[in-house]
């Protein structure tokens, strides 16, 4: 029951956080100076731990559902962009600041229009995550917000009302007016020939 969660806390898994962005990608292998496509079904997502409000910048296998590359980014410490250089394909680069750490991927959707969309997306995602607690709102967030605001007085109103149909509406009345004791929230594309390294 959502709106049961949403009252206890949220002890969700993995699954139950919402990316910020994602695509279909395949991922390129680096062997020397080239890079080679791996020919997998892919898809690049960024979420935002609610454990932890780390983002990560996650590739996992469609078909098999495993996650292959799970990296923790940190703003401004990588960038996501095309190669130029491979003019076989739509190859880019997930390029870590701080370290000489490089990804490749090669993009999967079936619209090519979009990709430079998509990049700027990510970057935007990467280096200016959301604040702790100011992600997207959900029936569940809007349902702990309305409850977290009202105060004690309301809350009975609310439950000990139950059955009764004037004690919703004039709830609905009294969340208008402050109140004195309210309480504190605490399509696969082609893959692209092996391209050079930039």
């Amino acid at each position: 029951m959502p709106s049961g969660a949403a009252l206890f806390g949220n002890t969700a898994s993995r699954s139950q956080n919402k990316n910020l962005v994602e695509f279909k990608a395949g991922r390129m292998d680096l062997k020397g100076k080239m890079v080679h496509p791996d020919k997998r079904k892919g898809l690049i997502y960024v979420y935002q731990s609610s454990d932890d409000f780390l983002l990560h910048f996650c590739w996992k296998d469609r078909q098999s559902g495993s996650v292959e590359d799970d990296l923790i980014v940190f703003p401004d410490d990588c960038e996501f962009k095309k190669i130029a250089q491979c003019t076989t394909g739509r190859v880019y680069l997930l390029k870590f600041k701080s370290t000489s750490r490089k990804f490749f991927y090669w993009l999967q959707e079936s619209k090519p229009d979009k990709d430079e969309d998509l990049c700027r997306r990510v970057n935007e995602v990467l280096n200016n995550p959301p604040t702790p607690g100011a992600q997207r709102s959900t029936p569940d967030g809007d349902l702990q917000n309305l409850l977290n605001n009202m105060s004690q007085q309301q809350l009975m109103q609310l439950f000990g009302g139950v059955g009764q149909i004037g004690g919703l509406s004039s709830l609905l009345g009294t969340m208008s007016r402050p109140s004195t004791s309210s309480r504190s929230s605490s399509s696969a594309s082609a893959s692209p020939s092996v391209t050079s390294a930039p």
